[in-house]
């Protein structure tokens, strides 16, 4: 009887870790992610992109994303009301590349009714 609880105990242990460790792996993939990234597989999922266009919908943002950052440099030390113009500017044009480029025409009204900014501005 005494084997049968010590295996009891050991098998409710080697549950609790691989559960444990399963969960850090996952909570450390959701942190690791990138707004950017986020975004992407977010719009890719809901309009079933993939290969190519996920592609270009990732190098788009990644583009949106160096470009953002330039501009931010660029008015350090100026006021946001500065910036703005150009950041609101550049989410135009990525969204408008998104729209037109990577999207297929049968999408494009799907995208347009979702009438959300860039998730990856957030970070303003």
């Amino acid at each position: 009887m005494k084997s049968l609880k010590l295996w009891t105990v050991v098998l409710a242990c080697a549950w609790f870790l691989a559960g444990f460790s399963a969960g850090l792996v996952v909570s450390s993939k959701d942190k690791d992610e990138s707004p950017t990234a986020r975004y992407a597989r977010e719009l890719s999922a809901e309009f079933g992109l993939n290969g190519d266009r996920r592609r270009t919908l990732i190098q788009v943002l990644d583009n949106h994303e160096r470009k953002r950052k330039r501009i931010r440099q660029r008015f350090e030390a100026a006021s946001r009301e500065d910036m703005e113009p150009d950041l609101e500017e550049l989410d135009r044009v990525t969204q408008n590349t998104i729209r037109n480029t990577i999207l297929p025409p049968d999408q494009r009204a799907r995208y347009d009714a979702r009438n959300r900014p860039l998730l990856v501005t957030a970070q303003r």
